[in-house]
């Protein structure tokens, strides 16, 4: 009667040890997500400095003052038209990556609907509008969905 006691507690706490670890992996599986949410938060923002930087670098005009005459309809200068469409490729690829990450939980939702507003609203410039729907013919078609590309979009 002992050794099925003995095999019963045996049973038991090699049970226990099994719920244990598995519990143990769980927690490091959501440390793990986490990191990795980070990370790409980290990347994204390595790249954007980049882009700002690339502006500082190449002209006397600010990434700030090209955006700024997009969103209330002003003619840009050639050298500004220039700016306008390598920002907008640059931040449709930084798009497209998001999507992907997006798809498979590495991006939070909250971010997500920036990034997605962000995009719709850099789609919305007409100066900007013929250089992104070339690119978007060599992209994921879910993109061009989500943008609501169409020839009746509207444009600012």
């Amino acid at each position: 009667m002992n050794k099925i006691n003995i095999n019963a507690l045996i049973q038991i706490l090699g049970m226990a040890g099994v719920i244990g670890s598995l519990i143990f992996v769980g927690l490091e599986m959501q440390q793990s997500h986490r990191i990795a949410l980070s990370s790409q938060q980290q990347a994204r923002t390595e790249i954007f400095t980049e882009i700002v930087n690339s502006y500082n670098e190449s002209s006397a005009t600010s990434l700030y003052g090209v955006l700024s005459k997009l969103q209330n309809n002003q003619s840009l200068s050639e050298e500004e038209k220039k700016m306008s469409e390598n920002y907008a490729f640059q931040l449709l690829w930084i798009f497209e990556n998001d999507y992907i990450q997006y798809q498979n939980n590495l991006i939070d939702e909250n971010v997500w609907e920036a990034k997605l507003h962000s995009i719709r609203t850099v789609y919305s410039y007409c100066e900007n509008r013929d250089a992104l729907n070339y690119l978007l013919e060599f992209m994921n078609s879910k993109l061009s969905e989500l943008l609501n590309v169409s020839s009746n979009a509207q444009c600012i």
